[in-house]
């Protein structure tokens, strides 16, 4: 696996590929163990990652602290659970234990760590157990409750009165499922109980089932003087029951204001208008809003908008700059490469995509008539292979493909796994991107098989614009894709917005004057590619300032950026500008184009926006992960009226007429999702590990167990957004 780093003496971790410092949260900075070991240093690492699905528990015993005698018994009995593979630490006094499994986030408690992600450990090959790595999730999971419960500070006893008598806390206690459990525990038969080394561990696993039914301490301390364990002398001194009950009440969650969380009346309905505002609003909050570009291309957009059966903006100028590109990105050159575009379109299903295909193919058919070769500059719908690319750019080396689904295409070829003809066509489209200048050429491939041989092009010119769904683009795209290059080559346009109603004069035709306009381009970019010739650019000043300055902004945002994925997006951003203006100045004057300030200033909005966008995504959202799933689903469930809650989810009334989100409804809907679905983990575990991030990061807040019983007589798990 690529996930070793090496370290010196001061065990800081070396990228074998650079010798700088590597990040064990950044996969860029790791390599194999061939070449870890090939760096030198005196150690060699293994970096954990969620995605390998390996743990180390790491037991300690340093000089400094050694561990006790009664830690060496619990480290013995770890290591005996465990039976996996096992091997001394680098300093020859710990262990380390690595296991198939997984916990949520790290935890350490008396000289324990479990780690499962962004950590490396140093592997000494000193091995005391020279057995297979083995399947330890069930230990895991009891490492980590036990471990986690202890976590952080504990907490101030807050005295609260009672809402439940003595006896139905008692009685819900001893109907719940761990109630044989609670039974001998009371009966102080703990003993008999093998999860128990001590007495104290047993007060401790009674006092946390007493107060998870209640909130009133002094109840809490009552019920547990009823019982054996709190028969002994110590468990009537309020300052023992009070320090467990300190570190129980700072593990559970706060307490939430149930009437901020009462629903609100229902909405009334809303007019056309409201529904166009709230299209609006949704678009800006995570994409961005676009204003047509000038021109030709901005006159088609408004074309394809005005003809699609469900008009979204950002979809139709998309399209249009797919389409111009298609047709002049050969015949025009800009600081000496030609304008093709890479453009993929991310909208969810039904919100309208479709719109693009169609308004191309309407201007297209309209143009037929006056130019019956317009149809060169529209290519194949799929990309088999890169020699099939390349041998379409035989017959015809400048047009647009319109592709459907091709955030799974890009999955694909970007994926570690790909497979041969998956790398050739990445291959030739990242050499495509770069050599579509007049004087470049695309080299000739050569196979035994003479058939797939490809020739050598001249100022191919590819656009592509490609369609998806945010869902499954994001979902493959991770830090790497970004590295590697071919993502950055990409606009990619995002539309957030609702489903908007359908467009009742949808597919008409093109006027007149649009349909000679576009002719017309058609007619120039044959003459020049007939002729053999290209036509530059030229720049006016104001224009040159412009796109100088925004060289140097992106030149100062690579040098103060340290994530990988702002560098590369930001390394492409003047030349998508670049490009950008040049197309929208062939659409102004095709005969004799000029950069204005106006082009120019367009362009650079788009970057700049695109930046932000595909930023968000990594650092802040990443919306199709799990935790986004689960987020998304949330807000779902805010939106449903109380009927709806009750009728399709089955709610009960007095749950349904608040801001709480049932347990239940989380797994009826993640159930569903292929992230959650398709996890190698396992459905229960991945949705519980979700919930549990989702609740640490504060994406949501999970109401307290007493809470719940108090306000609605029920013990389900319940969540709520946060209200702030």
């Amino acid at each position: 696996m690529k996930q070793w780093v090496g370290a010196d003496q001061n065990k800081v971790p070396i990228n074998p590929a650079t010798s700088a410092p590597a990040d064990p949260t950044n996969k860029n900075t790791w390599a194999s163990f061939e070449d870890a070991v090939g760096l030198g240093r005196k150690y060699v690492g293994f970096v954990l990652s969620l995605e390998d699905g390996y743990t180390i528990i790491d037991l300690d015993d340093k000089p400094d602290n050694p561990a006790t005698e009664q830690q060496k018994e619990r480290y013995s009995k770890i290591i005996e659970a465990s039976d996996s593979y096992t091997e001394v630490s680098a300093s020859g006094r710990g262990i380390h234990i690595i296991v198939k499994g997984t916990i949520p986030r790290g935890v350490r408690r008396d000289g324990v760590e479990i780690y499962s992600a962004d950590r490396y450990m140093i592997c000494t090959g000193n091995v005391i157990n020279d057995k297979p790595i083995q399947e330890r999730q069930s230990l895991l999971d009891t490492l980590y409750s036990s471990m986690r419960d202890t976590q952080g500070s504990d907490s101030e006893l807050i005295d609260r009165d009672q809402t439940l008598s003595d006896q139905q806390i008692l009685d819900m206690a001893m109907r719940a499922s761990n109630g044989d459990k609670f039974l001998k525990l009371c009966q102080g038969a703990w003993k008999d109980m093998e999860e128990y080394e001590s007495q104290s561990e047993a007060d401790l696993a009674l006092l946390t089932m007493l107060a998870f039914y209640s909130r009133s301490n002094a109840q809490v301390r009552r019920l547990f003087r009823y019982s054996e364990l709190g028969k002994r002398e110590k468990a009537t001194r309020d300052n023992y029951l009070n320090t467990g009950l300190r570190k129980i009440r700072a593990a559970q969650p706060p307490l939430v204001d149930m009437e901020a969380l009462r629903t609100v009346p229902e909405k009334q309905s809303v007019t056309a208008s409201e529904v166009a505002e709230e299209q609006h609003l949704s678009a800006t909050q995570t994409g961005y809003e676009l204003e047509y570009p000038p021109g030709l291309v901005g006159e088609i957009a408004q074309f394809i908008y005005s003809s699609a059966p469900r008009p979204v903006k950002t979809i139709a100028i998309g399209a249009a700059i797919g389409l111009v590109a298609g047709v002049v990105g050969r015949s025009y050159n800009i600081s000496g490469t030609g304008l093709n575009q890479y453009i993929i379109q991310l909208a969810t299903t039904g919100k309208g995509k479709e719109g693009a295909s169609n308004g191309i193919d309407s201007l297209i058919s309209a143009a037929r008539m006056s130019c019956p070769m317009c149809d060169q500059f529209v290519g194949p719908g799929a990309f088999a292979s890169g020699q099939a690319l390349i041998k379409a750019l035989d017959e015809r080396p400048c047009f647009v493909s319109v592709l459907g689904e091709f955030g799974l295409t890009l999955q694909q070829i970007c994926s570690p796994t790909a497979h041969s003809t998956e790398i050739m066509l990445r291959k030739v489209l990242l050499d495509l991107y770069s050599k579509s200048g007049w004087n470049k050429t695309l080299r000739s491939t050569v196979y035994s098989d003479t058939e797939r041989n490809t020739r050598i092009v001249q100022a191919p010119n590819v656009t592509i614009y490609g369609e998806g769904t945010p869902e499954s683009f994001w979902k493959g795209i991770d830090e790497g894709h970004i590295s590697e290059g071919l993502i950055p080559r990409f606009t990619i346009l995002e539309y957030h917005g609702i489903r908007v109603p359908r467009n009742r004069n949808a597919f008409h035709a093109p006027c007149e004057e649009l349909t000679k306009k576009f002719s017309d381009l058609c007619s120039i970019a044959i003459s020049t590619n007939t002729n053999g010739t290209c036509c530059p650019v030229d720049m006016e000043l104001d224009a040159v300032e412009l796109l100088d300055a925004f060289d140097l902004h992106a030149d100062n945002q690579i040098n103060k950026r340290s994530e990988s994925v702002e560098i590369q997006l930001w390394n492409r951003a003047h030349l998508k500008a670049l490009k950008m203006s040049a197309l929208l100045a062939v659409g102004e004057n095709a005969h004799q184009p000029l950069v204005t300030s106006v082009h120019a200033e367009w362009a650079i909005n788009l970057v700049h926006k695109e930046i932000e966008s595909v930023s968000w995504h990594f650092n802040v959202g990443q919306d199709n992960s799990q935790e986004g799933d689960l987020i998304r689903i949330c807000k779902e469930w805010a939106d449903y009226d109380s009927e709806k809650r009750i009728k399709s989810y089955k709610c009960p009334k007095q749950i349904a007429d608040f801001e709480v989100i049932p347990f239940v409804y989380i797994t009826t809907r993640l159930r569903r999702m292929s992230s959650f679905k398709n996890d190698r983990r396992g459905f229960k575990r991945a949705m519980e590990e979700a919930l549990d991030l989702a609740v640490q990061s504060g994406e949501l807040e999970k109401l307290a167990p007493t809470q719940v019983t108090e306000q609605f007589n029920s013990r389900m798990a319940l969540y709520t957004l946060p209200t702030s």
